[in-house]
C-alpha cells in the first residue's frame, strides 16, 4: 500500500534555508578564525626575529636564544669592577687612545657581539684582570696561540683593510667599516654560507668546483680579468674570468649589469666595476698577508657579503674605533 507520509518533506523550505544559512555561516566564521590564527602565527615569527643593531648593516648582536646570553653576568660584573678600578687601560697594544670604558664598550658590542662569545673566550678572568697575559685560552685552530693574541692581530687586519682598501671606496657606497662581525657574522670560528652552493667560507677552496673558486694565487692575477675585446683571449683566460665573475655574482646576489654595461662589457663607465677591482685586490692582499692568522683558510667575496650587496655585519660610519676605521670621502 502507498505510504502517504513518504511524500511529506522532512523539513519545510524555510527550515532548510536556515539550516543551510547556519552551515555556511559556520564555515565562513570558522575559516575566518583559522585564517586569523595562521596570520597571527606568521606575524609572531617575524616579531621574534631580532632587530638589526644600529651599529651594523643587517646584523643583530642578540643571542640566538634569548634565555642563553653569550655574555655571562659574572663576566659583565667583572668588567664593571675593572672599569671602576682602572679608568685608564692597562696593557693595551692596539686600542690606544681610548679609556677603559670605551674599550669595554667596543669589546662587548663588536668583539664579543661579532663572534657571539663571552669575555672568557679570550680572557682569563680567574683574578678579574682583563689585562692579564698568563694562562689565556688557546685557539683550537692554531694550537699554542692564545686567542687574545689572535684577536689583536685580527684588529690590525681590520685596520689595514679599512684604511688601505675600504677607504678607497666613495662615500656613496655607504661608508661601511670592516669589523669583527663583517667576517665572523656571529660565529667564533666557522663562517658558513647560507646556501648549499657556497658554504664553509673561508675554507680550503680546492674541493670547490672551478666555477666557485676565487683566484688568489698572485696579485698579478687581476690582469687576467681585464679582457678588453681588442683581441681574442685564449680559452684559459675566458674560463678564469668567468669563474671569478660567477663567484662575484653569487657572493653579492647581483647580476652582471650591476658592474657592467651589458652592451659592451669591457667598458668602465659603471662605478661598481672599479669598486669590485678594489675589493678583489683586497681579497688577494688578505690571502697573501693574513692566511696564517686565518688558520690558512682562503678568503672570498662570500665570506663577508653572504649573498648581499652590502656585507651584513659591516659597521656604520663612526661606529668603529678611530684608529681601526676610516673617514669616508
Amino acid at each position: 500500500m502507498y505510504n502517504q507520509r513518504s511524500a511529506t518533506p522532512m523539513f519545510s523550505e524555510r527550515t532548510l534555508y536556515f539550516i543551510v544559512y547556519g552551515l555556511v555561516t559556520l564555515v565562513l566564521v570558522g575559516g575566518g578564525i583559522s585564517m586569523s590564527v595562521w596570520i597571527n602565527r606568521q606575524l609572531s615569527t617575524f616579531r621574534t626575529v631580532p632587530a638589526p643593531s644600529a651599529v651594523y648593516t643587517n646584523y643583530s648582536t642578540d643571542p640566538a636564544d634569548p634565555n642563553v646570553p653569550y655574555l655571562k653576568p659574572e663576566s659583565l660584573a667583572a668588567m664593571s669592577k675593572y672599569i671602576t678600578d682602572y679608568p685608564q687601560p692597562r696593557n693595551v697594544q692596539v686600542l690606544t687612545g681610548m679609556t677603559t670604558a670605551q674599550i669595554a664598550n667596543y669589546m662587548t658590542g663588536q668583539v664579543a657581539g661579532g663572534l657571539k662569545v663571552d669575555c672568557t673566550y679570550c680572557h682569563n678572568l680567574s683574578a678579574g684582570d682583563f689585562s692579564a697575559e698568563q694562562n689565556l685560552p688557546v685557539s683550537e685552530a692554531q694550537p699554542g696561540v692564545a686567542r687574545k693574541t689572535l684577536a689583536r692581530q685580527m684588529m690590525l687586519l681590520s685596520q689595514d683593510l679599512n684604511q688601505n682598501f675600504a677607504a678607497q671606496l666613495p662615500a656613496s657606497v655607504g661608508g661601511k667599516q670592516i669589523t669583527c662581525a663583517t667576517c665572523h657574522n656571529g660565529k667564533a670560528v666557522n663562517f658558513n654560507g647560507a646556501t648549499g652552493t657556497l658554504t664553509n667560507y673561508p675554507a680550503d677552496q680546492s674541493p670547490l668546483p672551478d666555477t666557485f673558486q676565487l683566484k688568489l694565487d698572485s696579485l698579478a692575477d687581476i690582469d687576467a680579468l681585464l679582457i678588453t675585446g681588442k683581441k681574442d683571449p685564449n680559452l684559459a683566460a675566458v674560463q678564469y674570468n668567468q669563474q671569478v665573475m660567477t663567484h662575484n655574482t653569487q657572493a653579492l646576489g647581483v647580476g652582471c649589469g650591476f658592474c657592467h654595461n651589458a652592451n659592451y662589457f669591457p667598458s668602465n663607465e659603471i662605478p661598481q666595476k672599479g669598486h669590485a677591482l678594489i675589493m678583489l685586490k683586497m681579497a688577494q692582499h688578505i690571502n697573501a698577508t693574513y692566511k696564517p692568522i686565518m688558520a690558512n683558510k682562503a678568503p672570498s667575496c662570500w665570506m663577508c657579503h653572504q649573498g648581499q650587496r652590502l656585507p651584513p655585519g659591516s659597521a656604520n660610519t663612526g661606529q668603529v674605533p678611530a684608529n681601526l676605521g676610516y673617514t669616508p670621502k
